[in-house]
């Protein structure tokens, strides 16, 4: 069930994980202030959450530059900082290899399915739907 849109990305609420679904091709400096506010909003509201558990689907995001991945950065710490977790899923190769680079501290997976794989483990999470 979509519970919020961004005009950066929408949000998937399956059970208590929240699927972070991103409709924008890049991370750029030309969408930063957009897109870094929609992500505070949403951190905002998850922080609400007893446990925060954040998939963030990047499929669409076709190129990411240093203030994209200090987005990302900033997105990361704030989930955790909230005392929750983010696993990035369906990064393009490109991206994943900026990520690295970037030597961010973040969980990457394959796909939406295996990033909520590994939440499946947890209590209170009954399954999930495609991005």
């Amino acid at each position: 069930m979509t519970i919020a849109m961004a005009s950066s990305f929408y949000v998937e609420r399956v059970d208590d994980l929240s699927v972070l679904c991103f409709s924008v091709r890049s991370l750029t400096e030309q969408n930063y202030e957009i897109v870094a506010e929609e992500l505070l909003e949403f951190v905002t509201l998850v922080s609400m959450d007893d446990h925060i558990r954040v998939v963030a689907e990047l499929s669409r995001v076709e190129s990411i530059d240093d203030l994209g991945l200090a987005m990302l950065r900033a997105f990361s710490d704030s989930i955790r900082d909230a005392g929750g977790r983010l696993i990035l899923c369906s990064v393009r190769s490109e991206v994943v290899a900026a990520i690295r680079q970037s030597e961010m501290d973040c969980e990457v997976s394959r796909t939406c399915g295996d990033a909520m794989t590994t939440f499946s483990n947890s209590a209170n999470f009954k399954g999930w739907s495609r991005c």
